[in-house]
């Protein structure tokens, strides 16, 4: 990433001992089904605005003292790779409608979930962004209706005594980082951003 270019969008790398970087749309492994980050050639690295990564370390200590880390599935994402998503799932409600909704254009929001220091992930009610293969078939296909049904586990009202260990998780991950002031969205447990969006920070074009 051009250091110029990240000075300018007071954007930087999201690094540390605590933190594992593991971008799922650089990899095949999403709900497109495609390394789209790589195909753009943004490449594999997390980014984010310095309010986010400020607050990031500030969680160092507390993740320390529980043994944990945090594992950035997603940060800053180039609005040319948010059309992509569109493109290639042309789903309404899908993805944000386009890039100016999604406030990971803004490098304010991030994806991510917790981990033991070997950096295996606790359980939690889904994957991050609730990805399975099996879904990102079938919504390649036009079939959406047995992914939205899954989607319901990835609220954060839900409420399941045979997920009691991984709602347990959940909640343990928004009070982590709730706890430096990041805010939650009820409709994904992976999802924080930074207090008030899209009216004190400008979308980042990529450049």
């Amino acid at each position: 990433m051009d250091r110029n270019f990240l000075i300018k969008n007071n954007l930087t790398e999201i690094s540390g001992s605590f933190f594992i970087i593991d971008m799922m749309y650089a990899t095949s492994e999403n709900m497109v089904m495609r390394p789209v980050y790589k195909e753009v050639g943004f490449g594999d690295r997390a980014y984010a605005h310095l309010d986010v990564a400020v607050r990031l370390q500030e969680l160092a200590s507390q993740l320390a003292d529980q043994e944990l880390k945090l594992r950035i599935r997603d940060a800053y994402r180039p609005p040319v790779a948010h059309r992509r998503f569109l493109e290639l799932v042309p789903v309404e409600g899908f993805f944000a409608s386009r890039p100016e909704n999604s406030l990971h254009c803004y490098g304010t929001a991030i994806d991510c979930c917790l981990t033991d220091l070997k950096g295996r992930n606790l359980k939690f009610p889904t994957e991050v962004d609730a990805y399975e293969k099996k879904y990102a078939k079938q919504i390649a296909k036009g079939v959406t209706e047995p992914f939205y049904k899954h989607l319901e586990k990835a609220r954060q009202d839900f409420l399941d005594t045979r997920y009691a260990e991984e709602i347990n998780n959940r909640e343990l991950l928004k009070k982590i980082m709730t706890s430096v002031g990041f805010e939650p969205i009820s409709s994904e447990w992976w999802h924080f951003q930074l207090p008030g969006g899209k009216d004190d920070y400008p979308m980042i074009e990529w450049e």
